[in-house]
């Protein structure tokens, strides 16, 4: 993986470093303190008193920092990187096994003392067994069982200790890695990996890679465990345990096609999950388009494709998964049946120490058999996240642009040809531009021009790099700035959007500011420059956003400038200003190259590079082109001189005039200011935006077990559910019971034998069968639960209001319906089926002790008393400690999609190194919380283990206490009985409430998705049947006529009317231009008529309908709209033309045709946000689409502005022609889409200022539109 190079100092946006102290007390404290986990107990008890916040959690070790696990990490990788086939899992063994092989031998140690229970549970049988033995002897045994217990007890945590170290380590090393190699992928490379899919490596495989180290120590140790228990086992029954070891060497093909089966089934899950995600992730970046058009239900349908074919396969995973454990629970079982039978057959009598003894060490047995399908499904799942790893680290890399012996800052292009494909593809394909010849030095204005589709970006990106150089050369001297069509913006203050992460230098940043005409906008937006400007930048218009972008290159003080067409998104008047303040003048001495529609622009250049037909076709100064006869620029200038004069300023616009903040700025602050206050009324400072993502705190409550329980068919199958786990640990203790009622009455009634084995054969298949109907009661229940819950979720997230989206990151909304959606389909029913497993096992074997010893009621209180006081001071602060883990989990996957909307603007800036800091500041905020949680679980296990020990002391002193000289053997079976489930209890305690601590804390999943599924929404999408009747009886709307009548509209109660009284009449056919400064009203009044904000007064009419009295679809489905920023979705230039399929090839191709746009054919692909489209491309399909629907109203924003001027010319015929019978709204953007209009609407302050004709509004000198033109000119003059 190629090494992200430091271009210039700059720091990560700031992420708050508020833990507790400078180093962790765990590195300081002694060995007493390690060893009892004690430097923990004052974070607990804090926890206890009070929510734990990030600011009481203590910080990292150093070792355990991702900036160094990171370059530990590609140290061995870079090593793997020169074989032939790279080793990702040697990589990571060699960086971080050191203290996972001491955990080896910790663990060595605490498995061989677990055999000491079985021998001395015998030692205890023969003496309770001896009516004359010596109380010493008993004592002593009762004390050597405390001794290997507490011995177990440290041995075992600081394994789970250095297990769970290990694994933060590899999820740190893995979550860099990814980020990293996200910074430097080849183009081509970053389109064959959805954004989806790579969130999915940070999340779902890293996070797999972290538990496998839990689990990969039983390859080793569960042999370990199966051969010295075998071998005591041996001792025990003789050569009749050749009978269980026949039966586990039979077991071994079966183990191996399960563990096949899971691997094959577990790789599909995964494949099906990603596509998911990805189609989640683009329906929700393209959110507002999908509900201005009315396509919820065609994107939700998309969705629940995915979704069902997800569930398919989960449904066949789950009973793989049931299968596995049902076969490897059930070996145990059939080994002991399989011994006792042939220990019978062979004439032996089966005495109490011999039978329960060899029970207890079957028991031993029955864990590392219970492992291995756990461990083979965690080595399956790693394997397959392995593989996935690999493949994504292999990837091509973007190769870095070098200077050459280039002797001065400048550009130098050698017969390059630039394309999209990667460089070793099999059948290359033709590059989208050739042979490519350019010198550009400093000191020099180079104009870039042609048509849509000409290869403008794609000379830029060769220039960057990011379009991979398929032949000749590139090469580049000095510091880069770079301006993208679509600006990058990041969710950030304004003022870090512009400083990006270089140090703050007032004066420098004021002429940056003053250059790219945002002085007037500061002054407008809440907060000033330290406003959060959102998430893509929400609360911005386009022309706003493009003069950030302009700012921040600007602030870097490049060598070398790159505009991809900023000036199209701004005014003529501010384009103009931009132009000759800021690319004429504060970038004079630098070598600028200006991608630009605007021909007007040409004459000031220095040179300008015309491209037509993948090639440049022209190259030189402006007055040498236009005097070329024939030429390409020449024929482009008088294309636009035959059109209408005012078409000749094609970047003019009206709605930026001065003082210019966007068009938009007022309506949207107001908009999503308002939602914050309802979402959040503590929201931060004037210019907080995005709120702070819900954290319940304390229990979580009971309604969300119930919305949990009913969605998984209600408390009847919860009754199901519990009565098969009681039966089945029911049916385990008899067995238990009858094995010891055999061998006491072996010695008396020894022909009965067989009739004492077939009835515990058929106990152990009973136990077995109930297992199996345990697993699938609970499985399936789960999974019609989590279908349910996200069927709710999708609904109610597609259904939110806009303001919804503009004050939520989407990796926190993706990270509900991923992360959260994961945990409902699959963890939560798994670790609720542990915990049954574990709570009825205590409960029973505490039942069992008592029976057997009353005495043990004694202590049975004060060890209640300190579990429950013990978990309890424990779960408080696990479960919040879960929670922080949760909420700082959603920041790392929001970075990386932002870091991958805007990888070309990072990479050009030099701003790697800042970004990858930014990502290992807030991977280890996440870690902080997740160490600290493992480390209060090892906390908690040494003192349950101790009271564990303390119960299996106990009932060995009880009974040794109580030994009785009558009756011996038979109280001899039932104490031996009673111990061994007392040594059981010690796990069975710890697992309890640790899977109480993980459930409470997984429910939070079920809470955050049922608190978006109650979240408000939208009105109804359609009107009720009679309604719905009544309209297309009407053949609604027939004519196309708007009236607005006294509208107000506030976007939340208590706030100022953005429309105040608002009253015009559109009539039917007409053609009307809508104009006004900034926070006039323009985009409420589309907000109004759209129902994206319902008015508070008046009404709106369309064909004398009132909008409000019908669905959001009956509305939104007869206007057309054309957006600012087009918007595609993965799929086919079919489906993003008519996703519903309603029309035939016929019509989608002449609405292509008239639109201009040129694709091969309908099914032509399109990536994921149509990354493989232009913008001026992407424009035409959002035009194709208003042509295709034909509606009898159409509202049009800045349709045109990424398009040059004669396609531009092309398609305002079309949409003249095409639009003839309709009714359009065109906000004003540029002069040629209102001049022509039959009347102008000027809005103020909310109200209808001005609206009649344009030759009459101009006819008022001192009228508000007469203004607005003369500003206009004024631009256009300069």
């Amino acid at each position: 993986m190629a090494a992200i190079a430091r271009k210039q100092e700059r720091q990560p946006l700031l992420v708050k470093d508020d833990g507790y102290g400078d180093r962790c007390p765990e590195e300081m404290g002694g060995f007493c303190s390690s060893v009892f986990f004690s430097w923990l107990t004052p974070l607990l008890d804090l926890g206890n008193k009070r929510p734990l916040e990030f600011g009481d959690l203590y910080q990292l070790n150093p070792a355990d920092r991702a900036v160094r696990i990171s370059e530990t990490f590609q140290r061995y990788w870079d090593k793997e990187l020169t074989r032939s086939s790279p080793r990702l899992w040697w990589a990571l063994s060699r960086a971080f096994g050191a203290p996972f092989l001491v955990a080896g031998l910790l663990k060595l140690v605490h498995d061989s003392l677990q055999f000491v229970g079985p021998l001395v549970i015998k030692l205890i049988i023969e003496f309770l067994s001896e009516p004359e033995a010596e109380l010493n002897t008993g004592l002593l045994y009762a004390a050597i069982i405390f001794v290997a217990g507490v011995g177990q007890s440290f041995a075992l945590r600081q394994y789970f200790f250095y297990c769970f170290e290990t694994g933060l380590r590899l999820r740190s090393a893995v979550v860099t890695a990814v980020y990293h190699k996200s910074l430097v992928l080849s183009a081509s490379a970053k389109g064959a990996r959805s954004t989806g899919e790579i969130t999915n490596l940070m999340s779902i495989d890293a996070q797999r890679l972290q538990e496998i180290t839990n689990y990969l120590h039983a390859i080793w140790y569960a042999l370990f465990q199966i051969i010295v228990s075998s071998y005591l086992l041996y001792v025990q029954l003789g050569v009749a345990f050749v009978a269980g070891v026949v039966v586990m060497l039979l077991i071994i093909p079966a183990t191996a096609a399960i563990s096949n089966m899971m691997r094959s089934l577990q790789k599909r899950l995964m494949t099906v999950k990603d596509e998911r995600v990805k189609v989640v992730y683009e329906v929700l970046s393209g959110i507002k388009v999908i509900k201005l058009q009315a396509w919820e239900n065609s994107f939700t349908a998309r969705v629940m494709e995915f979704r069902t074919n997800e569930l398919d396969r989960l449904r066949t995973y789950i009973y793989a998964r049931s299968f596995s454990s049902v076969v490897f629970n059930g070996v145990p079982s059939l080994v002991t049946v399989a011994s006792f039978a042939a220990y019978v057959v062979l004439g032996n009598t089966l005495d109490v120490g011999t039978a329960l003894t060899s029970l207890a060490l079957f028991n031993i047995l029955r864990f590392p058999l219970f492992m291995l399908p756990n461990v083979i499904n965690s080595l399956v799942e790693a394997q397959v996240s392995f593989t996935r790893l690999t493949e994504f680290f292999l990837l091509e890399e973007r190769a870095p642009v070098t200077a050459g012996d280039l002797p001065a800052t400048g550009i130098r292009l050698r017969h390059a040809n630039f394309t999209y494909a990667a460089s070793d593809a099999a059948e290359p394909s033709a590059p989208v531009l050739r042979d490519v010849n350019l010198d550009l030095r400093s000191d020099h204005l180079v104009a870039v021009v042609g048509r849509v589709g000409a290869g403008k970006s794609t000379l830029l990106g060769g220039m960057l790099g990011d379009a991979t150089c398929a032949g000749g050369s590139v090469h580049l001297k000095g510091s880069v700035a770079y301006v993208s069509q679509q600006p990058f913006i990041q969710n950030a203050t304004l003022r870090d959007n512009i400083t990006f992460g270089l140090p703050f230098e007032h004066a420098k940043y004021q002429e940056a500011v003053r250059v790219a005409s945002l002085a007037a906008d500061l002054r407008i937006l809440p907060g000033g420059d330290l406003t959060e400007i959102g998430e893509k930048g929400i609360n911005l218009s386009g022309g706003q956003r493009t003069r950030v972008a302009i700012a921040r290159a600007v602030y870097q003080d490049a060598d070398i400038y790159l505009f991809d067409d900023p000036l199209a998104a701004v005014d003529s008047h501010v384009g103009a200003d931009i132009f000759k303040q800021c690319i004429q003048t504060a970038l004079k001495g630098k070598l600028v190259v200006l991608v630009t529609n605007g021909l007007h622009f040409l004459k000031d250049c220095d040179a300008v590079v015309v491209l037509a037909d993948g090639r440049i076709a022209e190259h030189g100064s402006f007055a040498d082109l236009v005097a070329l006869p024939q030429g390409v620029l020449a024929t482009l200038m008088q294309s636009v001189q035959t059109a209408p004069a005012d078409e000749v300023y094609d970047a003019a616009t009206i709605s930026d005039a001065a003082p210019t903040a966007a068009v938009e700025t007022e309506d949207r602050r107001r908009r999503t200011s308002s939602t914050r206050s309802d979402v959040d009324g503590d929201a931060g400072g004037e210019g907080a935006l995005i709120v702070d993502e819900d954290r319940a705190t304390g229990d979580v409550p009971w309604a969300t077990y119930k919305v949990w329980i009913r969605a998984c068919g209600g408390f009847g199958v919860a009754f199901w559910v519990v009565f098969w786990y009681v039966l089945s640990q029911a049916v385990n203790i008899a067995s238990t019971f009858w094995l010891s009622y055999w061998s006491e009455q072996a010695s008396t009634t020894k022909d009965d034998q067989l009739y004492y084995f077939w009835i515990f054969t058929a106990l152990n298949g009973g136990y077995t069968l109930t297992l199996f109907v345990r697993i699938m009661v609970l499985y399936l229940a789960g999974l019609r639960g989590s279908k349910l819950l996200f069927n709710q979720l999708l609904a109610q997230v597609l259904r939110a209001p806009m303001s919804f989206f503009d004050t939520t990151p989407l990796g926190r909304i993706v990270n509900r319906l991923s992360k959260d959606v994961y945990a409902i389909d699959e963890t939560i029913p798994a670790n609720w089926g542990m915990l049954f497993g574990t709570l009825f096992s205590v409960i029973s074997t505490l039942a069992t002790v008592v029976y057997v010893t009353p005495y043990f009621t004694v202590i049975l209180g004060p060890l209640a008393w300190m579990y429950y006081r013990s978990q309890r001071f424990f779960v408080k602060t696990s479960r919040e400690l879960q929670r922080l883990d949760s909420i700082s989990r959603s920041p790392i996957y929001a970075l990386l999609t932002e870091t991958l909307e805007g990888i070309a603007t990072i990479r050009a800036f030099g701003a790697e190194t800042q970004f990858a800091a930014r990502n290992e500041a807030l991977l280890d905020r996440n870690q902080r919380a997740y160490f600290l949680n493992f480390s209060a679980n090892c906390w908690l296990a040494l003192r349950l283990e101790f009271a564990g020990t303390v119960v299996a002391t106990a009932a060995a002193l009880f009974a040794v206490c109580g030994h009785q000289a009558d009756n011996s053997v038979a109280f001899a079976g039932l104490a031996g009985v009673s111990l061994s489930y007392a040594f059981s209890v010690t796990q069975s305690l710890n697992w309890s409430v640790r899977m109480l601590s993980t459930i409470q804390t997984q429910m939070v999943s079920v809470e955050r998705v049922h608190n978006y599924c109650v979240m408000d929404t939208e009105a109804e999408l359609c009107a009720p049947p009679a309604v719905q009747a009544r309209l297309q009886a009407q053949a609604w709307p027939s004519e196309g006529g708007v009236v607005f009548e006294h509208v107000d509209l506030r976007y939340r109660p208590g706030l100022p009317r953005v429309l105040r009284d608002l009253s015009f009449a559109i009539r039917p056919k007409e053609k009307v231009g809508i104009v006004g400064r900034t926070g006039a009203g323009k985009s409420s009044l589309v907000v109004a008529l759209m129902r994206i904000v319902e008015p508070t007064r008046g009404r709106i009419l369309l064909d004398g309908v009132d909008v409000t009295t019908i669905g959001l679809h009956d509305l939104r489905d007869q206007i057309s709209i054309i957006p600012q920023d087009p918007v595609l979705f993965s799929g086919s230039v079919r489906s993003n033309l008519d996703p519903f399929g309603r029309y035939d090839d016929a019509a989608l191709w002449t609405a292509v045709k008239r639109a201009h746009l040129a694709v091969a054919t309908l099914d032509d692909k399109v990536d994921e946000r149509g990354q493989n489209f232009s913008v001026g491309e992407r424009q035409l399909i959002c035009i194709a689409r208003a042509l295709l629907k034909k509606s009898k109203v159409i509202l049009m924003d800045e349709a045109t502005a990424s398009i040059d001027a004669n396609t531009d010319r092309l398609i305002q015929q079309s949409i003249r022609e095409e639009f003839v019978e309709c009714t359009t709204l065109t906000i004003a953007h540029r002069i040629n889409t209102i001049l022509d209009c039959d009347r102008i609407l000027v809005m103020d302050k909310g109200g209808a200022a001005e609206f009649d004709a344009p030759a009459e509004l101009l006819k008022n000198p001192h009228g508000l539109f007469t203004n607005l033109v003369a500003h206009w000119r004024d631009g256009a003059d300069e």
